[in-house]
């Protein structure tokens, strides 16, 4: 029993030493057998001596430090590299606490690891700033286990010099922020020359319609018919300039909103019929509805913002290109395996280009002669804020094909 306890107090060797040790203990704990070599004997524990301070020099030479803490968490052992991180001589480490040279800031953290050690098998990690006795700080990774069963058992540490990578994490967040900073000052710069050309264009034609409005007036016999068709544009192009602003605000400024449940298909027929009443575009639509798709739970008024968006996109297309029967289909579906609905709206006028598919949800990019490109970049912010994805579909010669997905409700 003795010989027993004396092994299993022994460091551990390399696996290459381990024939050494089932030999010595063959020695130690059975008894001799008469036939036994002398020279056997003898060079088992020179083998053991050989393996032991094999081991001792990877222990004290490995570039990573190694500490050992009793239960009260006094340093009982240190190799070479541990004492070099914490800048000081091993034998003077050895008796001393390891808590104070954790900084303050992490004392907490690294006392609960520390207990966790002790309470459990599983290895414990933790980064915090270590203190040497010269005041000089580093950053480092601690990881804990305890080295045997029970709440009083030596806890291992091998601590782990992180310095560079936290100083290297540092800088690229840094450099990340720069980037988000001129990523934003470009953003603004954008958005203050399309402000800029969105509301020229409608101020320099309210001014040429007041003008020409005054000098009817001016006239000896003016033509009433004439100044009412000046003032309406007049009106129709300062509502054009609100709708701009009202854009950009929406794109820059997606607020909190409610969300309810409601029957997609219903919605869908609803925004069909709104887009008929608006736009003098005759088209006929094909509404392929499911009728057994679930509720779905979104914010009924982005959803229609949306779904009204890509039908005018799609009408105003197949007009500009002059589309002699033009024609919309919707089609909704659920995805297998996936808690969504998928509506696709598509229509047949000329498309995408293939050039400008890449920039389609961008802000500010539009293919039509009037707008402010605004529309899809913020359809896409809407459907994403409600839990769902807004995508194009790029197949030659088959018109616009938009896919939008949304959660159901249940």
């Amino acid at each position: 029993m003795k010989a027993e306890e004396q092994r299993s107090h022994s460091p551990p060797v390399e696996v290459q030493s381990r024939a050494t040790w089932e030999k010595l203990y063959e020695l130690q704990v059975h008894p001799l057998e008469p036939g036994l070599q002398d020279d056997e004997r003898r060079k088992a524990p020179i083998a053991l001596e050989v393996s032991r301070d094999r081991y001792m020099d990877l222990y004290d030479f490995f570039p990573i430090g190694y500490i050992t803490l009793s239960s009260e968490g006094i340093i009982n052992e240190v190799n070479l590299a541990g004492a070099a991180l914490l800048g000081i001589e091993r034998n003077k480490l050895i008796g001393r606490r390891f808590a104070p040279f954790v900084a303050s800031e992490d004392s907490e953290p690294w006392h609960r690891q520390f207990l966790n050690t002790q309470n459990c098998n599983a290895k414990q990690s933790c980064e915090a700033a270590i203190r040497r006795v010269d005041g000089s700080v580093f950053q480092a990774k601690l990881d804990s286990s305890r080295m045997e069963a029970g709440n009083d058992s030596p806890v291992r540490i091998i601590i782990s010099d992180i310095t560079e990578r936290k100083s290297m994490e540092k800088e690229i967040q840094e450099r990340r922020k720069e980037m988000d900073d001129l990523h934003m000052l470009h953003a603004t710069s954008q958005t203050v020359a399309a402000i800029a050309h969105e509301l020229n264009q409608p101020l320099l034609a309210i001014a040429s319609y007041s003008s020409a409005a005054l000098m009817l007036l001016n006239s000896e016999a003016p033509n009433l018919d004439k100044v009412r068709k000046a003032v309406d544009g007049c009106e129709r192009q300062a509502h054009r300039a609100g709708k701009s602003i009202r854009d950009l605000l929406e794109f820059l400024n997606i607020q909190e909103f409610s969300t309810e449940t409601f029957d997609l298909n219903a919605e869908i027929a609803n925004a069909l019929d709104v887009a008929r009443s608006e736009h003098e575009l005759g088209f006929e639509c094909i509404f392929q509805k499911d009728e057994e798709i679930p509720l779905i739970r979104a914010s009924r008024t982005h959803v229609q913002k949306v779904l009204l968006n890509l039908l005018h996109n799609g009408m105003e297309a197949m007009q500009e290109a002059g589309v002699p029967l033009p024609v919309i289909l919707v089609t909704v579906k659920s995805i297998p395996g996936e808690n969504v609905a998928q509506v696709t709206i598509r229509d047949n006028g000329p498309g995408i280009k293939e050039e400008d598919i890449y920039r389609l949800f961008k802000p500010f990019f539009t293919t039509k002669a009037k707008g402010i490109g605004m529309g899809l970049a913020v359809s896409r912010s809407l459907t994403e804020t409600n839990g769902g994805k807004l995508w194009f579909e790029s197949q030659a010669g088959s018109g616009a094909i938009f896919h939008l997905t949304l959660p159901f409700a249940s």
